[in-house]
């Protein structure tokens, strides 16, 4: 059965918070892809490394945030919850009916 799960970096607690300084949007944003571009390689390399590709049937694009979703086997989901650098979750699904 096809789960959606929602992968996300795990945050490391020990550094003090510090505000960030100000910076233009753009510059901004253009971090945030990277970062998100970053990640979605580093869980994709996962994946490949645990040979759980063919256990994914679908993984989301970068975007703008940290944030890869997958359309997994439930053991794909327990696997990443249990490593280190990730935070893993299942996402809500909503069924319709009309």
């Amino acid at each position: 059965m096809w789960i959606e799960a929602i992968v996300m970096p795990r945050e490391n607690d020990s550094r003090p918070y510090r505000p960030a300084p100000r910076r233009d949007r753009s510059a901004v944003y253009k971090a945030g892809c990277n970062e998100s571009l970053e990640f979605h390689g580093t869980v994709v390399n996962y994946l490949q490394a645990n040979q759980l590709m063919n256990a994914v049937k679908w993984v989301s694009e970068p975007g703008s945030l940290p944030v890869v979703t997958l359309r997994c086997h439930q053991r794909v989901l327990d696997l990443l919850r249990k490593a280190p650098e990730f935070e893993a979750g299942q996402s809500l699904s909503l069924e319709l009916q009309s």
